[in-house]
């Protein structure tokens, strides 16, 4: 297990040390944690996307299991994310939700989209526990 922390971001630098970490200890998978700062390093969303792009093409080649993680916008309609252009170079975008019902709140989970593959389109709720999350794909979430 390994951290990498780019500042000032460049993506060629992040992609060269990715590179040689999965190198040196054989990684399978890479987590970006988060695209959001990223985006606000580049004040273009267009070459913004591209370099998400980049990033994720990459990793792909590489063989890597990533998951790239970015700012939630709360009532975004399909825009889901800070910068919006995020979900578009991912194969799939997961949402988190903590959300407030009555006195309590609940974490739920919703597949917003997953390349290649048939899936749920409801919001489930699902936990954290001391052997993983468990989502209970039975039950639905109303908000």
């Amino acid at each position: 297990e390994r951290y990498i922390d780019v500042r000032p971001f460049d993506t060629r630098s992040l992609l060269d040390q990715i590179i040689t970490i999965q190198d040196e200890i054989g990684a399978r998978r890479a987590v970006i944690d988060s695209t959001t700062s990223i985006g606000f390093t580049i004040s273009d969303p267009a070459k913004f996307r591209v370099e998400l792009l980049k990033i994720s093409t990459t990793m792909e080649i590489l063989g890597l299991t990533s998951v790239l993680t970015c700012e939630v916008i709360e009532g975004g309609g399909d825009k889901i994310s800070r910068f919006g252009v995020e979900n578009f170079v991912v194969e799939g975008t997961i949402v988190l939700y903590y959300t407030r019902i009555e006195n309590i709140r609940v974490r739920s989970i919703e597949i917003f989209k997953m390349r290649g593959t048939s899936h749920s389109t409801k919001i489930h709720p699902f936990e954290i526990t001391e052997n993983g999350i468990v989502v209970y794909s039975k039950e639905e979430v109303f908000a």
